[in-house]
């Protein structure tokens, strides 16, 4: 099976946060792959967040390409990161990233 990347939307204030991401869905529940419920690279552009929020039903994974940012963890903690970090959220756990710099982040995020 191949998937090709869907068209790129812009999301405004994601969860609530500010500025801006694009998210480039490669996989989505539609596609019915046992576990994943979506696979998409996101872009985090310069002074935006995706703010906390809480994955009740599911897990996330988030894998950094390329630039650095904030990741807020479970518990509120504020912790650096950078490209080829990767940050697990687990169910029934909350967290947000946040894009303090110049330069955008490009990332990897998968919903299981």
């Amino acid at each position: 099976m191949i998937k090709q990347a869907a068209e790129t939307i812009r999301i405004d204030h994601s969860h609530g946060g500010e500025g801006s991401i694009d998210l480039s869905r490669i996989v989505v529940p539609e596609d019915r792959l046992e576990g994943i419920k979506l696979f998409a690279r996101v872009t985090v552009h310069p002074r935006s967040t995706i703010a906390y929020h809480i994955h009740r039903e599911e897990s996330e994974v988030y894998y950094l390409l390329e630039g650095k940012g904030i990741f807020i963890d479970n518990g509120g903690k504020r912790i650096p990161v950078t490209a080829g970090d990767f940050c697990m959220i687990q169910k029934g756990q909350g967290h947000g990233i946040e894009n303090p710099h110049d330069e955008k982040i490009e990332m990897l995020a998968i919903v299981f």
